[in-house]
């Protein structure tokens, strides 16, 4: 495939992003259903887990409502988004769980509000689309566990307390584990990405991320090789790889093989010819376990260094406080 990036270590000066205060014990978080349909079983037990970390939790009133594959209706969701962003109260805004939806009540949220009063909104899959145009927006968001999904599932104690420290410590730094390595190098600038399938989604939309210079994180679940081939493709045809500083894959361990052909063998394929430094394996995004679920959660926005060689992806900056 020809055409390697075209960044060559230049830096970019992105915007300034804003970083939401800390969580305090007491604090008042909230959760919302943008997308897929929720468990109220698994809602419920997300949500104890959430108040065992002294936080008090506000349900969104559409939370269990059902449209077909959806939580309810567009207007149902998107009332609950504005809602939790336009209370004060409110210090961190966390999904309930992926599934679909998230892009159809994009255009109609006003995520510059976020600027006036920033809080994180926590999430992952689906979720994607609302972090990124979060970052776009000028505040920092975070690539994490979700209340119905891998919270009720249960996290391993180090997801755990890697969400925890990340949301209510402004002093703690962070580093993960990268096993592989596709290009070997270093970079630094600010992360962005989530789910690929998402990503891909967005493109020749308005909330298609500015990547350039970017560490570009990248990771999804039960995408077969030939649609990962396709998916990677479409994303470099497009141009959003041509001037990243570096891409961060997760484990992809919830993309099954077939015929002895697996995720990272296609990320070798389509993109192992690119000019930045590109590595295998962060422990964060989709984890097909039923339980002691791996998902680091990752600030997006927030300035990181990616050295491929030592296998480490490191927070250079808070992302809260």
């Amino acid at each position: 495939m020809p055409g390697g990036s075209r960044y060559l270590g230049a830096r970019l000066n992105p915007s300034p992003i804003r970083k939401p205060p800390r969580i305090r014990s007491g604090d008042v978080v909230g959760v919302i259903a943008p997308a897929g349909v929720v468990d109220p079983d698994r809602l419920a037990r997300g949500v104890r887990i959430l108040e065992s970390w002294g936080w008090r939790v506000e349900v969104g009133s559409a939370v269990l409502d059902r449209q077909a594959y959806l939580a309810g209706a567009d207007d149902a969701r998107l009332a609950d988004v504005v809602r939790m962003l336009d209370d004060r109260r409110i210090r961190a805004i966390f999904c309930a769980r992926g599934g679909y939806g998230s892009q159809r009540i994009l255009p109609r949220i006003d995520l510059d509000r976020l600027a006036g009063d920033p809080k994180p909104i926590v999430g992952y899959s689906d979720v994607t689309a609302l972090l990124n145009a979060a970052v776009a927006a000028g505040v920092a968001a975070v690539h994490g566990p979700m209340v119905a999904d891998d919270i009720a599932r249960g996290l391993t104690e180090r997801s755990t307390q890697h969400l925890r420290s990340l949301l209510g410590d402004p002093a703690w730094r962070w580093d993960a584990e990268m096993p592989a390595t596709v290009r070997p190098g270093r970079a630094r600038g600010r992360l962005l990405g989530g789910c690929l399938a998402v990503l891909v989604a967005t493109l020749g939309t308005p909330w298609a991320p500015a990547t350039d210079g970017a560490i570009l994180f990248l990771e999804d679940v039960a995408e077969r090789p030939y649609r990962l081939d396709r998916l990677l493709t479409q994303l470099r045809q497009s141009g959003k790889l041509d001037r990243v500083a570096g891409i961060v894959f997760g484990t992809m361990a919830a993309c099954p093989p077939i015929d002895g052909l697996d995720a990272l063998a296609v990320v070798r394929a389509c993109l192992g010819d690119l000019a930045c430094p590109i590595a295998f394996g962060l422990p964060a995004g989709h984890d097909p376990n039923a339980a002691a679920c791996e998902n680091l959660a990752l600030p997006f926005g927030i300035e990181v260094e990616l050295d491929t060689e030592r296998g480490r992806l490191v927070g250079l900056e808070a992302a809260v406080v």
